[in-house]
């Protein structure tokens, strides 16, 4: 009895093409997955802008304005960290935060003030928005921004972005808690 053999010159075929697509498949597997996470790090960062604006918008500002600001800024940007669950902690690449209490037509203790955090986890204070939100000259207002940097794999190549999140809430603290 004979045997017959079909196919007989596919039998690597199916081995060579999965060699030859595997590569391209793991290549687009790695760039969705790293852009998965870039996405879900500005979710984060959208997250904790929110959370920390809203925070700081319904506080009430400190009795002592001249030296108990940057504290009143300090627990708005601790909050910002603590709601964005981990991506920016001390350490993150390119992280910064700004918060910035903006009061346009205050006195001189409470006029604009804003408090900002650099990668390296240093404190600064200054007199400034920490963005312009165009909302104009009369609106008392809560800014945060919160920035860091993501990077999209794909292959060999690396892509750094730059995300940055800006949130501005009007500030109500003094508008009968």
């Amino acid at each position: 009895m004979r045997r017959r053999v079909c196919g007989r010159g596919d039998r690597g075929a199916a081995v060579l093409e999965f060699a030859i697509v595997l590569p391209v498949i793991m290549v687009l597997m790695l760039g969705m997955v790293s852009g998965a996470t870039v996405w879900n790090q500005s979710q984060s960062l959208t997250h904790g802008g929110q959370v920390a604006a809203r925070f700081g918008s319904t506080v009430p500002l400190p009795a002592n304005l001249a030296n108990d600001m940057d504290d009143w800024l300090d627990a708005i940007i601790d909050r910002a960290i603590a709601a964005s669950t981990g991506t920016m902690d001390a350490g993150v690449p390119g992280r910064a935060i700004c918060v910035a209490y903006v009061d346009p037509n205050g006195a001189a203790a409470d006029k604009t003030q804003s408090r900002r955090i650099s990668a390296a986890g240093v404190r600064t204070l200054a007199t400034t928005e920490c963005f312009d939100d165009g909302q104009g000259t009369t609106a008392k207002r809560v800014q945060v921004m919160m920035e860091r940097t993501g990077t999209i794999e794909i292959g060999f190549q690396n892509q750094t972005l730059n995300i940055r999140r800006t949130v501005v809430y009007r500030y109500e603290g003094d508008v009968g808690l």
